[in-house]
């Protein structure tokens, strides 16, 4: 099994930030093991940019900005064992170092995500310089295509830029590959098809000036397409006094931009919540499902949850309207006394809409003319967003998922939904959920409204558009309107879906058996493929009998559809990485153990 010197060899697939908090605690980890056994961690990253990778990397524009105020972006744990660098830093504190460059910056301002990749590259480096030296780290520069099992041992295939590498024996597997899959394989020949955005500088280099260019989802990486089209070809923006932002055309922009999806609807954006009084839920808590029968374990969302979840909208809602007349909105748990709360409410002020769950999440918008309630609506979510949580029922009630979301996810994950409840969930609920909660900086929707009012965005086809292609594309409305764009770009962050498009690594691993897709399975009922990783709770692939392959690990989005929410910098949520890195040392000491009592078997 091993080979003479004892020497574990550990692999981790992927080096952006989840990576990066792997190789953090196996490092952390191994170096409290005063046994000093050798050990080589062989790192491997599609580029250079190791501990950022694409999403944060250095290079990127500036105007490509974080969702995540800096006070809450830390790659240090406030755990056991200690980081090995000396000094480890928040990202505020190495602002702060950085203070000449980032003059404005502080907890509560939210940063570029090139700036939070130097601070991740940073911290990758110090780990390396920190690393104990009975520790080998090796980097390899490519793309991993291929894992192959030999007994207990693999072997890890990458491409790089001029062939294909492998190396041998490798006993553990850290796999924290991001987004695996492309939104739509039968496009990526076209050229005037954009499947992915990042780098902006490449991806979006072949547009030409004057072009129409139609934009297939309107959520974060729609902003930054459209900002990498307009000020990243030398437009710029200017501010009055009165905070009204003006956007000055280079001529260097698209004749027009189509953006598009199925709801139609813009990210409502985010003021700072950093340092803000935490929410602490009152209805969808622990205690609140107690009450709750579910079946096998599994909750049916819609009757079952979204019941409470509603209740916590509307309480946070009318808690802000009531405080803002001068009256106090008691909360009682039998949710009929706050609704007659609510009637008196509003019979004492008529001209107050009442608060309609459904509608606050969907958002309809007229037909009769969707560029201008659009804009309307983005007017409307700036202005709330700037008044802020504190005072605006509106902004309050936005942020609120990200509040419920964490014990949401107690819940949902490793199958705790019933099977199609699950897909009614994803389907019609997450992105709305994520729409109104995880929206971008005042800074940026304030930008995409001056894009449009300089006349480079027409919201008129927004709502889930008739597509037909010849040699562009075409987009027709409801109200029949046609238009013809030269360039189509997905800005749809792509998912995992093993059984639609695995792509050639997890193609190859479905194909070795080492992984199978999760199947949601209730007796008497349907089946759910949500197309992510069938993994037990510590992030091992699992068989059909439901044994686990220890010596694989998987972390971050490949495990989405069996957790939620993978998409945020935070160390803990979903933490797969920290009893991955103590599993390993635990082996390792067992391992050499075992060799001392008995040479002769490795």
């Amino acid at each position: 099994m091993f080979k003479e010197p004892f020497k574990m060899r550990v692999g981790i697939i992927g080096l952006g930030p989840k990576g990066l908090y792997g190789l953090e605690r196996l490092l952390a980890n191994l170096a409290r093991d005063n046994q000093q056994i050798p050990v080589e961690i062989h790192l491997f990253n599609k580029s250079t940019s190791f501990g950022a990778g694409y999403i944060y990397n250095c290079q990127q524009p500036s105007y490509l900005m974080m969702n995540y105020a800096n006070g809450y972006i830390n790659m240090w744990p406030d755990q056991e064992p200690c980081p090995i660098v000396p000094q480890p830093k928040s990202f505020v504190d190495w602002l702060k170092e950085h203070q000449a460059e980032f003059p404005k910056a502080s907890p509560y301002t939210f940063s570029s995500r090139a700036t939070v990749g130097r601070y991740l590259s940073e911290g990758f480096a110090e780990l390396l310089n920190s690393c104990p030296a009975h520790i080998t780290i090796v980097k390899h520069v490519g793309e991993v295509k291929d894992i192959r099992q030999e007994e207990d041992d693999y072997h890890i295939s990458y491409q790089d830029s001029n062939s294909k590498t492998t190396v041998d024996d490798i006993h553990h597997i850290l796999i924290a590959t991001g987004h695996p899959c492309v939104n739509d394989p039968e496009s990526q020949t076209q050229t005037n098809h954009v499947d992915f955005i990042y780098p902006v500088s490449r991806q979006l280099s072949n547009i030409p000036a004057g072009s129409s260019v139609a934009i297939k989802g309107m959520g974060l990486t729609f902003i930054d397409a459209v900002l990498a089209l307009t000020e990243g070809r030398n437009g710029r923006f200017e501010e009055d006094i009165n905070g009204i932002v003006t956007y000055i055309k280079s001529g260097q922009e698209p004749a027009m931009i189509y953006p598009f999806s199925q709801s139609g609807l813009p990210m409502i954006p985010r003021g700072n919540t950093y340092g803000k009084p935490a929410y602490t839920p009152y209805y969808f808590t622990k205690e609140s499902l107690e009450f709750v029968e579910n079946l096998e374990g599994k909750y049916h969302f819609e009757r079952q949850l979204l019941p409470l979840i509603e209740q916590e909208f509307k309480a946070v809602y009318y808690a802000k309207l009531f405080s803002a007349k001068g009256h106090e909105l008691s909360l009682a748990r039998d949710f009929t006394e706050v609704e007659y709360q609510i009637d008196g409410f509003l019979e004492k002020y008529p001209e107050t809409k009442r608060f309609d769950f459904q509608e606050f999440l969907r958002a309809p918008l007229s037909n009769i003319d969707l560029h201008k309630t659009t804009l309307d609506y983005i007017q409307r979510s700036i202005l709330e967003a700037e008044i802020g949580v504190e005072s605006s029922a509106f902004a309050a009630t936005a942020e609120l998922w990200r509040h419920l979301s964490e014990f949401f996810n107690e819940v949902y994950k490793f199958g705790g939904l019933m099977p199609q409840s699950q897909k009614t969930f994803l389907e019609e609920y997450a992105g709305h959920l994520n729409r109104i909660s995880y929206g971008p900086p005042i800074e940026n929707m304030k930008k995409i409204e001056a894009i449009a009012q300089a006349g480079l965005i027409d919201f008129s086809f927004a709502q889930n558009p008739n597509i037909s292609k010849s040699a562009g594309y075409s987009l027709s409305n409801s109200k029949q309107e046609v238009i013809q764009a030269d360039y189509m770009i997905d800005a749809r962050i792509p998912k995992i879906q093993l059984q639609r498009c695995p792509g050639e690594f997890y193609g190859n691993l479905l194909e070795r058996e080492l992984i199978l897709p999760y199947v949601n399975r209730q007796e008497g009922r349907l089946d759910y493929r949500p197309g992510c990783i069938s993994i037990n709770e510590k992030g091992h692939p699992q068989d059909d009998t439901g044994f686990a392959n220890t010596a694989i690990t998987f972390t971050g989005t490949p495990t989405e559809g069996l957790t939620y929410d993978n998409d945020t910098l935070s160390r803990k949520r979903n933490d797969f990485v920290s009893d991955w890195a103590k599993d390993i040392t635990e082996n390792l000491l067992s391992l050499n153990t075992e060799s001392q009592l008995n040479p002769t078997l490795y």
